[in-house]
């Protein structure tokens, strides 16, 4: 069941990142968005970097992107229903993600856009 749950998130990840439909959908939240108490202080500043994906995966939710210029240096991304994608994005592509680093040491891709 397991592995079927994993495939399952693993192709919704993949076919929204490979059709944007994040771009049509989602709407990514400001700090005075957030409805829960206690979220702003969370919210970090939006950072930007750019390279390729390498690998879509953890269940759907997450990719790697190898950054460019960065000596093999690689970032993994978690991706959430805000996540706002803009062209199509597949293993391979160059990217710009725009993220911010969460208080657990994780980064949370805000947007990702595919390069022309």
């Amino acid at each position: 069941m397991s592995i079927l749950r994993d495939a399952v998130c693993g192709v919704s990840l993949a076919g929204m990142l490979l059709l944007g439909a994040g771009a049509h959908a989602a709407r990514v939240q400001s700090p005075s968005d957030q409805s829960e108490p206690g979220k702003q202080s969370q919210q970090k500043a939006v950072q930007s970097v750019s390279g390729k994906v390498s690998a879509i995966g953890s269940g759907g939710s997450a990719f790697t992107l190898q950054v460019a210029g960065g000596e093999n240096k690689s970032m993994d991304f978690v991706v959430d229903k805000n996540t706002k994608v803009q062209g199509q994005v597949r293993e391979g592509s160059a990217v710009t993600v725009e993220y911010q680093a969460m208080e657990n040491g994780q980064f949370l891709a805000v947007s990702v856009t595919a390069q022309a």
